[in-house]
């Protein structure tokens, strides 16, 4: 079997992001900090990525008690749990078909994370919240744009002599109107739209073209 890297990328990127590697290096500094604790930790990513308001006071409120318990200094948990909620968003951005179980363990294994640590985060993104995890996800990182309410043309035919012997380039009028209450006009020439739609059935062309050949490509591997 080739190496899953031959064809996908980790997770993560080809780059290590920043707070993960600190996150990393951190948990090898906080030798007494027990795997329950830390396992907690992983848990409060996890809540954070699903109820991100109201889980911040709590969670601020159980790393205050672990630094306390395990003397460790409150900014070196702050950067293990922030390191343990990217990993989280990181690992849910791309579709769910995409996350393999083992090559998202390579991948844990090559930031060097802990078996421990490794199969929690597994427990998580495969577990029983893996769908509501996913719907979180999506619905916070889709663009916040407004619905479109109403759609009307018109098309404007102008006369340039009472004799009727020659006639002005039709336009086309568009009006939007958004959910915000936006009011949006504008005004195409008959010649613009049509180039208009033939770019855009073009595009669409080129676009189902290149679907076709990314499914291919997976299957193929």
């Amino acid at each position: 079997m080739p190496d899953h890297r031959s064809y996908q990328d980790p997770f993560y990127g080809w780059t290590v992001p920043k707070a993960i590697s600190l996150c990393v290096q951190t948990l090898k500094e906080c030798s007494s900090l027990p795997f329950k604790a830390i396992q907690e930790l992983i848990s409060m990513s996890e809540d954070q990525i699903l109820n991100e308001k109201s889980s911040s006071s709590s969670s601020l409120e159980v790393l205050m008690k672990f630094s306390k318990d395990y003397s460790i200094s409150i900014e070196q948990l702050i950067i293990i749990f922030n390191g343990f909620v990217q990993v989280l968003r990181l690992a849910l951005k791309p579709p769910a078909a995409f996350l393999k179980p083992d090559i998202f363990k390579d991948d844990l294994r090559d930031l060097k994370f802990s078996e421990q640590i490794i199969e929690a985060f597994h427990n998580i993104l495969f577990g029983t919240k893996h769908d509501q995890l996913y719907h979180v996800i999506q619905d916070r990182d889709r663009p916040c744009l407004p619905l479109l309410k109403s759609f009307d043309w018109n098309l404007d035919v102008t006369l340039t002599t009472a004799s009727l012997l020659r006639c002005i380039e039709p336009l086309l009028f568009f009006q939007f109107r958004t959910n915000d209450n936006r009011v949006l006009t504008f005004e195409v020439p008959i010649k613009r739209f049509n180039e208009l739609r033939y770019n855009t059935a073009l595009l669409l062309k080129e676009m189902e073209e290149i679907d076709s050949k990314q499914t291919l490509k997976l299957l193929e591997t």
